[in-house]
């Protein structure tokens, strides 16, 4: 009977040591588990986040791309106004100096051989201008 008494007691022991060892990896099992749904709980909001910048990336170049075309219409605009300011510059500048030389001339002329107004190849505002300067 002893041997069979030792033999219960090392079963017993056995079965003891079996059963801390399935709660401690119980234990473990839950806490891996555990660590499993936060880790889902995570990369799903990762996904959603990486959606969300990735709306965001596609909103924003979105904007750019009609900022530049507005840019780029603005720039043609100033060209083309530039374009113009250049040409009335010009116009002015040779306005200018048909002013001067008939300004020049008159005075060298007498009254009665200054030419009419009306006569020179001008625009309604300039003969206005060249009337005022007569006057």
């Amino acid at each position: 009977m002893p041997i069979t008494v030792v033999l219960d007691v090392i079963i017993i022991t056995l079965l003891v040591a079996a059963i801390i060892y399935a709660v401690i990896l119980d234990s473990h099992l839950s806490a891996t588990k555990e660590n499993y749904r936060q880790l889902s709980h995570l990369i799903e909001q990762f996904y959603q986040v990486s959606q969300n910048v990735q709306e965001e990336l596609t909103t924003v170049q979105n904007a750019e791309r009609e900022m530049n075309q507005g840019l780029m219409n603005q720039i043609e605009k100033a060209s083309i106004m530039k374009e113009e300011l250049a040409r009335l510059l010009e116009k002015i500048d040779q306005k200018t100096h048909l002013m001067d030389y008939v300004k020049t001339k008159r005075s060298s002329l007498a009254p009665e051989q200054i030419p009419n107004v009306n006569d020179l190849d001008l625009s309604e505002t300039e003969r206005d201008l060249l009337n005022a300067l007569n006057e």
